[in-house]
């Protein structure tokens, strides 16, 4: 009865405030981590008696933290448009090779500092997909930024791309990292969802440890990579082991110069002979 829908409605209530205070304390935790970092590097680079390799390092240091503030910002703001339906994506011919390219530039640091071994291998034959560049590229540093992430120092990421049939160009992300416990697979690209440390007390001999408990993030990133991939015709598929890896595929649209044309026609109305 009436009862039960307004004990409901409180419930549903209660539960919002709970995800909005959660969402607000990983948020702050993870603004004041980095900022943290670089006063401490800033308040070094002051002082005397720094080589200048040692500077060099503070000042990568602060510039890559930096980055991961401004690419938190932007994460948010994508999602709070993507929600919205304000997002005006692309449907244009994008060359893969440049995206990961692009990605490689972008992530090949991250990679280094966590001393992992980072591949990429790009296929000069691939065609191009139909997509959003900028998007394609969003989404797929965000999936490489998650491998870094979940990947014990000394690990080992590839990043890859093959036709996978003549309709899809696939881009795998695969690393040897704790893998993905069967019970989260069905969570991963769920808002607010962080991969838990497995139940394992090793990774590959190493201990579970020397993988932070507290991994840096709120959750957002492969939901809004998800969403992404979806919006321009794409869709993840995720394979995993735990304790040794996971690999993320990425299926996406080739370009089709026919069905493009087709598109040209609907789109002014000449498809009967028109003006």
């Amino acid at each position: 009865g009436a009862r039960e829908e307004a004990e409901a409605a409180r419930e549903e209530a209660l539960q919002a405030n709970r995800a909005k205070d959660e969402f607000l304390q990983m948020v702050s935790h993870e603004f004041r981590t980095p900022l943290t970092t670089i006063k401490a590097a800033a308040r070094v680079l002051m002082s005397d008696g720094d080589s200048e390799e040692e500077r060099r390092e503070y000042l990568e240091t602060i510039a890559s933290e930096c980055d991961r503030q401004i690419d938190m910002i932007i994460n948010l703001l994508d999602i709070s448009r993507l929600e919205e339906g304000s997002v005006d994506l692309k449907h244009e011919r994008v060359k893969i090779s440049e995206v990961l390219r692009s990605c490689d530039r972008i992530e090949r640091h991250a990679a280094k500092v966590r001393e992992q071994e980072f591949v990429v291998v790009i296929g000069e034959d691939l065609p191009p997909v139909r997509g959003d560049a900028k998007a394609l590229r969003r989404a797929l540093c965000t999936m490489i930024e998650n491998a870094i992430k979940y990947t014990p120092e000394g690990g080992v990421i590839t990043v890859s791309a093959e036709l996978a049939s003549p309709e899809e160009v696939a881009v795998h992300v695969a690393d040897n990292g704790r893998g993905i416990r069967p019970e989260d697979m069905a969570h991963l690209f769920e808002k607010f969802f962080r991969g838990k440390k497995s139940t394992d007390p090793t990774i590959d001999g190493t201990p579970d440890d020397a993988v932070k408990p507290e991994t840096p993030g709120v959750g957002l990133g492969l939901y809004l990579a998800e969403r992404l991939i979806r919006a321009l015709d794409g869709r993840i598929e995720v394979e995993s082991v735990v304790n040794r890896g996971s690999r993320f595929t990425v299926f996406l649209p080739v370009w089709d110069d026919a069905r493009h044309e087709l598109d040209e026609i609907d789109e002014y109305g000449f498809e009967d002979g028109g003006q």
